[in-house]
């Protein structure tokens, strides 16, 4: 059992607590039984200062004596509005001397090309290739094919010797050409059946721009259609001192 003396303390606290919960309850009561509250401002009227007349110099007469009327009032400050309008005619014309020009070189160059004679350009469609050196082309094709062991570099390398004939056979390429198109253009020119032309020009595009490459069946195929030239050629060659003596 507890001694007498420790009890005092504890029933101090326990009723110091009941106090301060019995404050705060009535604190809320009347908190909120009281209207709201309201703090008037609090006005503080300060003496206003009095506008001061500007000091009145002495205005000087004609006579040379001071007067002390006040001054006219400063005029009003000069319109600029103009400055834009001349500024956007200037740019105005600045554009106009710039389209003349532009107008002039095309005319000039127009007028240069209007006047080139006509005999520098040279019509080929008459102009037939040079045997020999279609003959020396496919020889060179022959051995392109024979020579590399790729297939596709093969039939490349072998249709590039027939673009290098073509282009030394004394025929023009024109402008509007590809060296592919100028070259079967001069194949063609000297008669030989177009099956051999179309299908090595064939067989050239696809190991050229085919994502497959080229077999050996293709191989075969190039070096028949070169040989099937090679012999019209020659034949070609063999018939013209003919027809030469008749």
């Amino acid at each position: 059992m507890a001694a007498p003396a420790d009890r005092p303390p504890t029933l101090a606290r326990v009723g110091m607590a009941i106090g301060v919960g019995v404050v705060l309850v009535l604190g809320l009561v009347v908190a909120a039984i009281r209207p709201n509250w309201q703090v008037d401002p609090i006005v503080i009227n300060l003496p206003s200062a009095r506008p001061r007349q500007p000091p009145q110099l002495p205005h000087v007469s004609q006579s040379g004596t001071p007067s002390m009327r006040p001054l006219p009032p400063p005029g009003q400050p000069p319109d600029l509005s103009w400055i834009k309008w001349v500024l956007l005619a200037l740019v105005i014309a600045a554009l106009v001397v710039l389209l003349g020009v532009i107008a002039m070189r095309l005319l000039a160059v127009r007028q240069m090309y209007a006047a080139r004679p006509d005999d520098e350009i040279e019509v080929t469609d008459d102009v037939l290739p040079d045997l020999p050196t279609l003959q020396q082309g496919a020889v060179t094709a022959e051995q392109r094919l024979l020579a590399i062991g790729n297939p596709t570099d093969a039939i490349i390398a072998a249709w590039l010797a027939l673009e290098e004939a073509a282009d030394a056979s004394g025929v023009h390429r024109r402008p509007a050409q590809t060296p592919t198109e100028f070259t079967a253009d001069v194949l063609g020119r000297t008669g030989v059946p177009t099956e051999p032309v179309r299908t090595l020009l064939g067989l050239y595009l696809r190991a050229r721009f085919a994502a497959t490459p080229s077999s050996a069946d293709d191989l075969a195929t190039a070096r028949r259609c070169v040989r099937d030239l090679a012999d019209s050629w020659q034949s070609f060659a063999r018939t013209e001192p003919t027809q030469d003596r008749s």
